[in-house]
């Protein structure tokens, strides 16, 4: 206040005033913003899980299918054994086609015939069949499908399913997704189709480009980091890096065909696979490998020159095992990445349909996306499902991955 009473600053008050009204508007403003990108992340979400639940039960459907061997369904109990249950249900299934125990003896002592009866047969525990709940059934490649039905739809309607089915019909709920599915080799037939020589191929893809890109990707980022000095290479190798780590797939798929399918005469095999998986995931490794390294402090590297270290021994004792949470982290997402990768492959050259499980490195594979790709093409409402449940796989191995990877990154994470 003055001498004659008046305050000092007669604006003050409105002063606050407007101060208020800004600070307001501010917290409307971010909260505005906050509902902006909630709102994308919502229907995102809820995209997602619509397509997840409509993929998950695409893998069961309601079918009625008229068999071409004796039809017959039998009892959980009937079938079950620890080891064997194959055999024994399949002697079963023999005995209900009218052949005598002899002739099944025979057929599945011989290798030969046991292999085609195998390939042939599909050997399922059922969930529901002809109304009653886990029996065991054997269907064949030749069976006639009548209908399918989906699981939502048909879950309340299977009276009418029971009801519509003709003499010698069947009426199953059959799961698509199940230890045969995994066990079985690929056929031309969706009843016998299995995913085991793609899951294989991808598994062998996965361990070659670990072998070849971890090494040279991790390398790269030390070289760079700890001994390459700021030069006009060094930061044109840098830049190239940041560069390649964006170019799309299908143009390492172009690259791969030129140099190892045709220039070195490898061929579509799973090293030429490995190879062009392994340029594409390099550059990520080699960046997530910097950032890890760049992270850690300078001061661990002063002390252990301090103590009279050498740069080698600096670099491999302590820098890179305060580092291996940030590198790993990188691996596995790179490793994911590869996992999921369809369009290199394809340009390569991969089979669509391989029989049996790669036998080596130089050997016709595909891959877990290459069937999926490959059965959604077929004009055929059971490999539709087929390729759902190897849909399903797929993402559980890549959530298996980014588990990992978020276990390792909370595992190895130090904070300085």
């Amino acid at each position: 206040m003055s001498a004659s009473g008046r305050p000092i600053r007669p604006d003050l008050p409105d002063m606050l005033d407007v101060g208020g009204r800004q600070a307001r508007r501010r917290r409307r403003g971010i909260r505005a913003l906050e509902a902006a990108v909630a709102v994308p992340v919502v229907l995102a979400l809820l995209l997602i899980g619509a397509l997840l639940f409509d993929v998950i039960t695409d893998t069961v459907s309601w079918q009625v299918i008229e068999p071409a061997g004796s039809g017959r369904s039998f009892s959980f109990a009937e079938g079950f054994a620890a080891l064997g249950a194959w055999e024994r249900v399949m002697r079963l299934e023999l005995a209900a086609r009218g052949v005598s125990d002899a002739d099944a003896d025979a057929l599945l002592a011989d290798p030969d015939e046991r292999r085609v009866l195998r390939a042939r047969n599909r050997v399922e525990l059922m969930p529901w069949v002809d109304g009653r709940p886990f029996r065991w059934l054997v269907t064949t490649a030749r069976d006639d499908l009548v209908a399918d039905v989906p699981l939502i739809g048909g879950a309340g309607g299977r009276r009418e399913l029971l009801a519509s089915a003709e003499a010698g019909q069947v009426v199953v709920l059959n799961a698509w997704l199940d230890a045969g599915f995994l066990s079985r080799n690929a056929s031309r037939s969706p009843m016998t189709a299995g995913l085991l020589p793609a899951l294989l191929g991808s598994l062998l893809l996965v361990a070659l480009v670990i072998v070849i890109a971890v090494p040279l990707g991790v390398g790269a980022a030390v070289y760079l980091e700890e001994y390459a000095a700021d030069t006009k290479i060094s930061r044109l190798i840098e830049l190239n890096l940041s560069n390649l780590a964006g170019v799309p797939s299908v143009v390492y798929g172009i690259l791969g065909l030129t140099v190892f399918v045709r220039l070195m005469r490898l061929g579509p095999v799973v090293l030429a696979g490995a190879l062009t998986l392994a340029l594409l995931v390099i550059p990520v490794v080699v960046v997530a490998a910097r950032e890890a390294i760049r992270s850690v402090p300078p001061s661990l590297r002063q002390a252990a020159y301090g103590l009279g270290a050498a740069r080698s021994q600096v670099v491999f004792r302590v820098v890179l095992p305060s580092a291996i949470g940030g590198i790993t982290t990188g691996v596995v997402l790179a490793i994911a990445r590869t996992i999921g990768e369809t369009a290199p492959l394809l340009v390569l050259g991969a089979a669509a349909f391989v029989p049996r499980p790669p036998d080596g490195v130089l050997s016709t594979f595909t891959a877990v996306p290459i069937q999926i790709y490959t059965w959604v093409s077929e004009n055929d409402v059971e490999f539709t499902h087929a390729a759902s449940a190897a849909i399903v796989v797929l993402l559980a191995v890549l959530g298996l991955l980014y588990g990992l990877a978020f276990y390792l990154r909370r595992r190895f994470a130090r904070r300085w």
